[in-house]
Order: C-alpha cells, then structure tokens, then sequence
C-alpha cells in the first residue's frame, strides 16, 4: 500500500521524536529542526557547546531511502555528523535503531551500489535493513563522541 505525503510526514516525525527520546534517555541534549527545507534533522550539543549533526531516515519497510550520492556528490560535500535509520515495525509499532557515523553511511551506500571510489550515481540510494544490522542500538557513538572532546 502506498503512503500518502501525510502518512509519511507522521512517519518521519515519529522517528525523529523517537530518536530525540533516546537521546535524552542518554543525558544528551537533543533539537528537532523544523520545515519544509530544513537541512538536518536533528542538533545535539555537548558539554563544551559544540553541535553535531543527525540525518534521520524512517521507515516501515525493510528498506530505507537514503538519496547519499545525489545529495552528497564529494567527501567534502557538508553532511550530517550521523545518521540514525528508525525501523518501526507496522503492527506492534515498536521501533529499532540503527546508529551510523557519515562515514559509516557511506561505506555501506558504496557496498550496496558495488562502488569502489566516491561518486554520483542515477537512481535514488537506498539501503536494506540487513546491511545496517550490526549497527542496531549504536548509541554509544554519540557517547563516544561525547567523551573524545
């Protein structure tokens, strides 16, 4: 069944709370940015009152749509700091969490395209669940991030 803007727009707010949520959990302070436009998902702050950013992709299916090599052309193209791909599951509602650095992400999107240097692409990116499993509940990135400062 094919999901309406809508239904989408509510899916993709649900991850991001949900995300938001966890991070809290973990003591780390968490921002939702806004609008039609916005370039990042979510801002977490460290102590020292440096920001780092979160891509959130939601979903679903056991597939995500990541769109990596249409928006991020280089290595030196601006990205997010980390992505976090939420699985919620369409009965039970409950959600799983997949924790990525950039660079992780892109190790994966190259892996799944059979590419062995960095460039653009035709099609939409998208990844599958089963090659992100080994990053399920990750969380301890951001700690790490947190701790190296």
């Amino acid at each position: 069944m094919k999901q309406s803007q809508g239904d989408k727009h509510f899916l993709n707010l649900a991850g991001e709370y949900a995300v938001c949520s966890e991070l809290a959990k973990r003591k780390i302070t968490a921002n939702i940015t806004y609008g039609n436009y916005k370039a990042v998902d979510i801002i977490i702050v460290d102590k020292n009152q440096k920001a780092y950013t979160i891509e959130i992709k939601t979903t679903m299916s056991n597939r995500v749509v990541t769109g990596f090599f249409q928006k991020y052309h280089t290595q030196n193209t601006p990205h997010p700091d980390f992505w976090v791909i939420v699985r919620i599951d369409e009965n039970s509602l409950t959600s799983k969490f997949y924790i990525l650095t950039h660079e992780e992400m892109a190790k994966v999107q190259m892996s799944r395209n059979k590419m062995d240097s960095w460039h653009s692409v035709t099609g939409v990116d998208n990844v599958l669940i089963q090659h992100i499993e080994k990053y399920e509940n990750c969380w301890e990135c951001f700690k790490l991030q947190f701790e190296n400062e």
